[in-house]
């Protein structure tokens, strides 16, 4: 019934508001080849999929950030020129001149290098980048953690010795999001001299939303730590 009702839709006769909706019902179903499709088809598609990804506490929301990353990565393969100009307009959107929020967008990032390194070997020290900022409330740091963590267990040699110290910095910072994503990131990335720190850790009662095999958690750090390194 859907297929049917996309062969006959012309592109200019769906709106936006169609194109989420229907975007939406496959994620919720897991129909991913589907939505890479659309994208194919409809570039529009891949911008209603990053727009869904703004909210860390909603599984469905990770799913799309992932796919969007995942897609991406893929589209160098057929379109590189498109790829990158992907890839610029998420950087921009991390910018104070667009005047947007793009809470997931170092976890796309992370997920286009995890994808396709070779045409955005660059990528990695931008992400990395993100994570200065001159007060401690950096909106991105838990985001480019994740990232580090997802690239590096993949394609470690992406990964250049700085981030291994800001994990470990990460351990012991106040936000329990920064703090899981650390942990997160040094079991990915087979970090072994943490023992101190993961003592620390595991005193550690705060609640937290975690995005793990696939699924969204909501356990304490103490509980996710103990899992992760027993």
């Amino acid at each position: 019934m859907e297929e049917s009702f996309l062969k006959n839709l012309k592109k200019t006769e769906m709106s936006l508001r169609q194109l989420k909706q229907i975007i939406k019902a496959n994620i919720e179903k897991e129909e991913f080849s589907s939505i890479e499709e659309f994208v194919k088809k409809d570039k529009r598609a891949l911008s209603a999929l990053v727009s869904m990804s703004y909210d860390r506490s909603v599984e469905s929301c990770w799913r799309a950030a992932l796919l969007a990353g995942r897609i991406i990565g893929r589209m160098a393969n057929w379109n590189s020129k498109e790829a990158r100009g992907q890839v610029q307009r998420l950087l921009w959107n991390m910018s104070d001149e667009s005047g947007t929020i793009p809470w997931m967008v170092p976890e796309i990032l992370g997920e286009v290098v995890c994808e396709n390194p070779d045409p955005f070997s660059d990528i990695p020290a931008i992400i990395v980048g993100y994570s200065h900022s001159e007060t401690e409330d950096n909106i991105f740091l838990a985001g480019v953690l994740y990232a580090i963590g997802r690239i590096g267990e993949i394609h470690k040699e992406y990964i250049a010795d700085y981030p291994y110290i800001l994990v470990k910095e990460s351990f012991l910072h106040r936000e329990a999001d920064v703090c899981m994503n650390a942990v997160v990131a040094a079991k990915r990335l087979s970090m072994a001299d943490v023992d101190d720190l993961l003592v620390k850790v595991k005193k550690r009662n705060d609640l937290v939303n975690v995005y793990y095999d696939n699924r969204l958690r909501t356990v304490t750090i103490a509980e996710m730590t103990g899992e992760l390194f027993p």
